[in-house]
C-alpha cells in the first residue's frame, strides 16, 4: 500500500522525536553520548572520568571514616571544598596529581578558581560551612566542572541556603551534589531549598548523609530528602553515567550505592 506524503513525514518525525512531535524517549536519551561517569565513595567524595579520560577527584576521604578506600586509586587532578580530614585526604591516590584547593593556605579566604585542565573546566564560588557566615565552621567552595557541555556543580559542606549573588556566580547547573544530612552540613529540608533555587537541569546526587558504613554520629539518614520526593532512581552500585540529553522530563534524584 503506497503511503502518503503526510504519513511518510509522520514516520519520519517519530524516529527522529520518538513520538512524533513529542520529546526523546528515555531509550533514545540513553543512547546519547556520554560525557562521563560520576563514581561516589563516600561521604562527599566522587571520582569523575570524562569520555577523554580524564579523572576528577573531588573531596578525597580518609580511611577512618568508615568506607573502604579504592586500592591503587590515580586521579589527573583533586578538588578539595575546604580543608577539614574528611574532605582533603591526598593520600587517597597513589600518583602526584595537579590539586586544586578551594580556600587559601590560611583558610581565611577563598581562592578565586577559574581554569581549565585537559578537557574540563573548573571554577569555584565561595560559600560558607555555617549559616553564620563561617563563624562557627568557617569556609567552603562550591567547585563548578564543565566537560562535554555538561555542568556539575559540586557543594561541598555547604551548611546554608544560596543569596542572590552566590546563586548568579554558580549559574546554571546539570548535575547537583548536595549535602542532605544535616549536623555540619545542609539538612533535608535546606536541602530541598538550595535544589529549588538552583534548579538543576538533569540530575540531583545526594551527599553527606547516614549510611551503614558511615563512623560519623551527627548526620541524619537518606530517608527525611527523600520523603514525599519523585522520580527517584536507586543505582545498585556507586557510578552513574552522565549524558546531556534530558531522558525524563523531570530532574531525578539519582541515589548512588557506596558499595
Amino acid at each position: 500500500m503506497r503511503r502518503s506524503p503526510r504519513a511518510i513525514l509522520l514516520a519520519a518525525l517519530t524516529a527522529v522525536l520518538g513520538v512524533a512531535g513529542g520529546p526523546p524517549s528515555p531509550a533514545r536519551a540513553a543512547a546519547a553520548p556520554v560525557v562521563g561517569r560520576l563514581t561516589w565513595f563516600g561521604q562527599s567524595c566522587f571520582l569523575l572520568e570524562t569520555a577523554a579520560g580524564t579523572r576528577v577527584l573531588i573531596d578525597p576521604i580518609p580511611k577512618n571514616i568508615g568506607y573502604p578506600l579504592p586500592a591503587g586509586l590515580r586521579a589527573d587532578l583533586v578538588t578539595i571544598s575546604h580543608e577539614h580530614a574528611d574532605h582533603d585526604n591526598l593520600a587517597m591516590v597513589t600518583n602526584k596529581p595537579h590539586v586544586i584547593h578551594g580556600l587559601t593556605a590560611d583558610k581565611k579566604g577563598w581562592a578565586h578558581i577559574d581554569e581549565r585542565f585537559r578537557d574540563v573546566s573548573v571554577r569555584s564560588v565561595g560559600v560558607y560551612h555555617d549559616d553564620r557566615r563561617g563563624a562557627q565552621r568557617g569556609l567552603d567552595t562550591v567547585f563548578i566542572f564543565e566537560v562535554g557541555g555538561l555542568r556539575i556543580a559540586h557543594l561541598g559542606d555547604l551548611g546554608h541556603t544560596l543569596d542572590d549573588d552566590q546563586l548568579e556566580a554558580i549559574g546554571s547547573v546539570d548535575v547537583l551534589l548536595v549535602p542532605v544530612g544535616g549536623g555540619t552540613t545542609l539538612d533535608a529540608y535546606q536541602a530541598t531549598r538550595v535544589i529549588d533555587q538552583l534548579h538543576p537541569r538533569l540530575m540531583v546526587v545526594p551527599m553527606h548523609y547516614q549510611t551503614d558504613a558511615n563512623t560519623s554520629k551527627d548526620l541524619a539518614p537518606l530517608d527525611p530528602f527523600l520523603e514525599r520526593k519523585a522520580n527517584v532512581r536507586r543505582e545498585a552500585g556507586p557510578t552513574v553515567v552522565l549524558t546531556s540529553v534530558k531522558a525524563r522530563p523531570a530532574t531525578e534524584i539519582v541515589v548512588l550505592n557506596w558499595r
